[in-house]
């Protein structure tokens, strides 16, 4: 992990944003033609993504698939290409020895991490516990006081759509868009209102219930019309909320494979210091696979990860049979019932009477007060977004925190309900808002002294040096400490970096000159919590 901040920070030292102000992921040395022949045996139409080895190569591809009758869509930040091709045998002849691209992969499918629904608590077979169970169980009220009722982080809802006219969201949305383009957000499955609730719904209103993450508001964004999306669909999702100044991404959804496009696009947001958080799936009973983009996002086995893949707890923390469980699940939160499909945590619905909850298959039961509707639900899906809402409290509290800095401190302050230490049934433990917001008080977020300098040797060597350097903190904080100390190594001046050696005590190394281009060299020293000083020591073109 603190090899992956260190290049990150060197590299945005640099960086130059984008006119949203967002920074383009470097995209230096991508591979070349991963996949190209994964397409080659379909004659008919197929969904493909396209990444590109450079920014500047996206125009030309775009322009070749629109020669095979394709109509593009281009992800700028992310150098990706997606659309859909009338022939993939086509496809591969075009870019079999196209030098532009780095790989082509199949558009896959990925589902809502949601199981049935619903019941009302106050007839017979309730639950017998407040419709507001989960808001209690993960300390939200204590972490609202502690961040003064809300946060100013926004959250992206990358999901089916939200109710913006719920009585519950009202001065809630802060912004919307469809992934296919346009601001319409209508939610005809009722799986976004239900995630959005669950952060932002309105308290003290005199209906419903009440969000955990409380006055903060939601950036919506409808990435599918059904129970199921693209892999496509998501990038541009995570690519759009991005741009529009999203802190945390929620992404109640999860798939059985992951794509180099998935990798892209969670890349991106780490290196625009957005957290992603991810339902860690629903098919534990069903051989339990790896889900993404979940598993991508956890650290193994309860280590740091660049975002948080969150499994489902029933009241009193005990864990679900349904959940995910794997070495990636980083902590957990509410998201079923006491027992069977009838209860869960508790939300708002969609006005629209086509929702899930409105299947005559399910076994939900849909109530509503003055006009509004309301439910319970069952799901990973439903844990994430209360991760998600706590985050963005703990954030507020400490609004120096990096991304993966906030998914540490709620991995570090959960509350273990399933034996002790890390197991992949609850992670770390539950969601513990009073916790996580205390922690984040006295975190260290303040990156040792600057150390390093650099001398030419000859044409093709420089020398560098870090002295040791001695952690630091602001009074009434923890100290982080435990220095790693690296060199990074650019081959294209300055855009993007790679360690080039790390190690736990200062250092000396002789770092070769390489490629016809000027390389760049930084030093990096990093505390324990991943705060990273970094110094550029110059920039040399060989001779």
């Amino acid at each position: 992990m603190i090899d992956d901040v260190a290049v990150r920070e060197a590299t945005r030292t640099g960086a130059t944003a984008s006119a949203s102000g967002a920074l383009p992921l470097p995209l230096t040395g991508a591979a070349r033609g991963m996949g190209v022949s994964s397409v080659a045996g379909t004659p008919g139409a197929v969904r493909v993504l396209v990444g590109a080895r450079s920014r500047r190569a996206l125009p030309a591809l775009a322009a070749r698939l629109r020669r095979l009758g394709a109509r593009p869509r281009v992800l700028p930040l992310s150098g990706i290409v997606s659309a859909r091709v009338p022939s993939g045998a086509a496809l591969a002849r075009a870019l079999r020895s196209d030098r532009r691209v780095a790989y082509v992969e199949r558009d896959r499918t990925v589902r809502l991490a949601a199981d049935p629904f619903d019941s009302l608590d106050v007839t017979p077979g309730g639950s017998g516990i407040k419709y507001t169970w989960a808001y209690d169980e993960v300390g939200a009220a204590a972490a609202l006081v502690a961040a003064g009722g809300g946060s100013t982080r926004r959250v992206a809802v990358v999901d089916t759509g939200v109710d913006v006219n719920h009585p519950e969201l009202a001065g809630r949305i802060a912004a919307t868009y469809d992934v296919s383009g346009g601001s319409s957000v209508r939610d005809v499955v009722g799986h976004g209102t239900f995630v959005a609730g669950l952060m932002a719904a309105v308290d003290g209103n005199g209906v419903g219930g009440k969000g955990v993450a409380g006055n903060t508001r939601i950036i919506a964004v409808r990435t599918a019309k059904s129970e199921s999306t693209t892999v496509g669909r998501i990038a541009r999702a995570i690519e759009l909320s991005v741009r529009r100044g999203a802190s945390i991404v929620n992404m109640s959804l999860s798939g059985p494979s992951f794509s180099m496009t998935q990798l892209r696009a969670l890349q991106l947001a780490f290196y625009n210091d957005v957290l992603p958080v991810a339902a860690a799936g629903n098919q534990g009973l069903n051989g339990n696979p790896l889900e993404f983009p979940a598993a991508a996002l956890g650290g193994t086995r309860g280590r740091r990860g660049i975002g948080l893949s969150v499994t489902a707890t029933r009241p009193g923390g005990g864990s679900t049979g349904f959940s995910a469980h794997n070495d990636y699940v980083s902590l957990a939160a509410p998201g079923a019932g006491p027992g069977g499909c009838e209860l869960g945590v508790f939300s708002i619905l969609p006005a629209n009477r086509s929702s899930d909850w409105d299947d005559p298959l399910s076994c939900s039961r849909v109530f509503s007060q003055t006009g509004a509707r309301f439910a319970y639900g069952e799901g990973t899906s439903f844990a994430a977004p209360l991760a998600s809402g706590i985050a963005a409290l703990v954030w507020q509290v400490q609004p120096r925190l990096k991304s993966e800095q906030v998914a540490h401190v709620l991995i570090r302050s959960a509350r273990q309900t399933v034996g002790r230490g890390w197991n992949e049934r609850t992670g770390a433990g539950i969601v513990d808002g009073a916790a996580a917001t205390a922690l984040a008080r006295v975190y260290d977020v303040t990156p040792p002294p600057r150390r390093g300098s650099a001398s030419r040797r000859d044409g093709t060597h420089v020398a560098v040096r870090i002295a040791r350097a001695r952690d630091r903190t602001r009074s009434g904080r923890e100290l982080a400490n435990r220095l790693t100390y690296a060199v990074l190594v650019s081959r294209d001046g300055g855009r993007s970096f790679r360690v080039a050696l790390r190690r736990r005590k200062p250092l000396r190394h002789v770092v070769s000159l390489k490629g016809g281009r000027t390389n760049a060299i930084a030093a990096a020293v990093c505390d324990r919590n991943a705060n990273c000083a970094i110094r550029r020591l110059g920039r040399y073109r060989p001779y």
